[in-house]
C-alpha cells in the first residue's frame, strides 16, 4: 500500500509541475462531386522538466486509420512521442520515441501545418517520429548540427528487420521563422540500409522573414532501389494586418524521375484570419494537376485550428 501511495505522489507531482497543451485541426472541403466537415487531427501533448538537466515530451495524436478498400476509417489514439531530453556539457541527447530531424525547420518555413503538410510528410519522403537515440549541438553561432539513429519504420510500426536509419541535420541561421524574424539554410540527409540497396533521402532548403513576409524553399531527393524521386516546394506568405495573413505555396512532385509525365504538380492559396483564443481560419483553394492526361482536381477548403 505504502509503495502505490509513493508511485501515486510521484506521478501527480510530476503532472502538477508540467504543461498540458494541444492543438485540434479540422476543415470543411467542396468539389465538383461532394462538400464535407472533415476532422483532420487532434493532438494532445504533456511536458516538463524533472531537473535543469532532463526534460520529457509526450504527444498523443488523433487521426484516422488507413484508408484502404474494405479498411475500418474510424479515428483512433495513438503514442506519437515518448521522448526525453538530456542536457550535457556535450550536447542535448534524445532517447524514445523521438520527432525526426528531417522536416521541422522546412515545416516552420512553410508555417501552416494546420492547413497542409510540408513537403516531405505530404509526399512520404520521411516519418515525422521514431523510435530511436539522437545529439544535437550548436558549434557556432547560429550553426546546430543533429544526429539520430532510429529504427526507421516510423512511429506506427515495430522494427521489422536488422537495419537502422541514420539521419544528419545541418542547419545555419533561425530555426523558427514563424515566430521570429531572420534567415535559415540548411541540409538533411538520411540513409538506411536494405538486404540490396540503400534508401536515401537529401533535403536542401531555406527560409527568409522579415518586413511581413516569410519565404520558404525546399528540393527534395529520395532514392530507392535506383528509383529516384524529388520535389521542389516553394512558399510565400506576406502579413497584410496583425490577424490577417495571405499565403500561396507550390509544389512540383515527380515520383519517378527516369519516367515521363509521371509527376503532379500541386497549388494552394488563401488567407489565413487569426482570432482570439487560439483559433484559426484559413479559406483557401488548391489545384492538382498532372503530367499526363488526367483530369485537374481542384478543392475549395475552409481549415480550421485550435490551440489550447
Amino acid at each position: 500500500m505504502k509503495k502505490i501511495l509513493l508511485v501515486v505522489s510521484i506521478t501527480g507531482f510530476m503532472f502538477a509541475e508540467g504543461k498540458i497543451g494541444g492543438v485540434t485541426y479540422f476543415d470543411f472541403i467542396s468539389t465538383d462531386d461532394s462538400s464535407a466537415f472533415n476532422f483532420q487531427r487532434q493532438y494532445f501533448g504533456y511536458s516538463g522538466d524533472i531537473s535543469d538537466k532532463v526534460s520529457y515530451k509526450i504527444l498523443f495524436d488523433v487521426g484516422r486509420t488507413n484508408k484502404n478498400d474494405g479498411e475500418d476509417t474510424r479515428l483512433v489514439t495513438y503514442l506519437k512521442k515518448a521522448q526525453v531530453n538530456y542536457k550535457s556539457s556535450l550536447g542535448k541527447f534524445n532517447f524514445g520515441l523521438i520527432g525526426m530531424n528531417t522536416y521541422a525547420v522546412q515545416e516552420s518555413n512553410w508555417g501552416y501545418r494546420f492547413i497542409e503538410k510540408s513537403a516531405i510528410d505530404k509526399n512520404g519522403f520521411s516519418s515525422t517520429a521514431d523510435l530511436g537515440v539522437g545529439f544535437s549541438k550548436s558549434i557556432i553561432d547560429n550553426l546546430n548540427l543533429s544526429f539520430q539513429i532510429v529504427n526507421g519504420e516510423g512511429f506506427k510500426k515495430p522494427q521489422g528487420d536488422k537495419y537502422h536509419k541514420i539521419a544528419f541535420n545541418a542547419t545555419y541561421g533561425e530555426g523558427n521563422l514563424i515566430k521570429n524574424d531572420g534567415y535559415n539554410a540548411g541540409v538533411v540527409y538520411t540513409t538506411e540500409q536494405t538486404d540490396t540497396d540503400p534508401i536515401t533521402m537529401t533535403s536542401i532548403f531555406g527560409g527568409f522573414a522579415g518586413m511581413g513576409i516569410r519565404i520558404g524553399g525546399e528540393y527534395d531527393m529520395k532514392t530507392i532501389g535506383g528509383v529516384n524521386s524529388n520535389i521542389v516546394s516553394v512558399s510565400t506568405n506576406y502579413t497584410v494586418r496583425d490577424n490577417i495573413d495571405v499565403f500561396v505555396r507550390y509544389d512540383i512532385y515527380d515520383g519517378d524521375t527516369s519516367i515521363d509525365n509521371d509527376g503532379e504538380n500541386y497549388l494552394v492559396a488563401g488567407i489565413v484570419l487569426t482570432c482570439d483564443g487560439g483559433i484559426s481560419v484559413a479559406p483557401n483553394v488548391r489545384t492538382t494537376t498532372y503530367e499526363d492526361e488526367t483530369e485537374a482536381l481542384t478543392e475549395y477548403k475552409v481549415n480550421f485550428q485550435f490551440k489550447f
